[in-house]
C-alpha cells in the first residue's frame, strides 16, 4: 500500500501570493478554482457555539468560494497549506475567507494526535 503524507502548513502566506482553494462545494465532484489572497485580516465573530466573540486570523481572498469548501485548504503554489477555508462573502462572489495556516497549525497537529473522545456540545 502507498503511504501518503499529510499537508503541511506555510505560515509565509501574504497579500498578493497565488493559491488554489480545493474542496468538494455544493456536494458536488471535487474542484479546484485559482485564488489569490487580497490581504490578511483579524475577524470579530461569534464562536462555533455563539457563545461568545472571538477574534480570528484570517485571509481575505479572491476566489470562488461556496458552500462545501469549508474545510478545504487553501494551496500555495508549491502545494502547502496557506490555511483553511471557512466563509464565502456574503456581499461579493469572488471574495472568501480562510482561516490562517498560524490560526489552525496547532489545533490540526494537536487533534492529529489525540486519542480521547471529545464532546460535540451542541453541534450534534
Amino acid at each position: 500500500s502507498e503511504s501518503v503524507k499529510p499537508l503541511a502548513f506555510d505560515l509565509t502566506g501574504k497579500a498578493d501570493d497565488p493559491a488554489v482553494v480545493l474542496g468538494y462545494p455544493e456536494n458536488g465532484p471535487f474542484d479546484s478554482e485559482p485564488a489569490r489572497i487580497r490581504s490578511e485580516e483579524r475577524l470579530r465573530g461569534p464562536d462555533i457555539y455563539g457563545d461568545k466573540t472571538v477574534t480570528r486570523e484570517a485571509f481575505s481572498i479572491w476566489a470562488s468560494v461556496r458552500p462545501g469548501n469549508s474545510g478545504g485548504p487553501l494551496l500555495s503554489a508549491k502545494g502547502v497549506v496557506y490555511g483553511v477555508v471557512f466563509a464565502a462573502s456574503v456581499e461579493d462572489n469572488r471574495t472568501g475567507y480562510v482561516l490562517t495556516a498560524q490560526q489552525v497549525a496547532a489545533d490540526a497537529r494537536a487533534g492529529a494526535g489525540a486519542t480521547q473522545e471529545v464532546s460535540t456540545q451542541s453541534c450534534t
